[in-house]
């Protein structure tokens, strides 16, 4: 089963980064919720954006690439109260 991987990207700190299996239908998951690029998605209880790193169609990309497919992970900024 083809793999994945999401890049933990936050500011002032080194790239973390994880390797996921696709579910049976080749697709990357996120706690059974497909991978879209620009959703936000909770990840071990914090809320991250998810981009694909080539922001195009994942199937055109595994199609095309031997490059295994990458998801950069930004925090989702919480407004702060004044």
């Amino acid at each position: 089963m083809p793999r994945f991987q999401l890049v933990y990207r936050q500011d002032g700190e080194d790239d973390r980064s994880e390797y996921r299996f696709n579910n049976e239908a080749g697709e990357p998951h996120i706690d059974g919720r497909p991978v879209v690029d620009g959703e936000r998605y909770i990840i071990r209880g914090v809320e991250w954006f998810v981009h694909s790193e080539d922001s195009g169609d994942f199937q055109l990309h595994r199609k095309n690439s031997g490059n295994l497919p990458r998801f950069i992970c930004t925090p989702v900024v919480q407004p702060t109260s004044e």
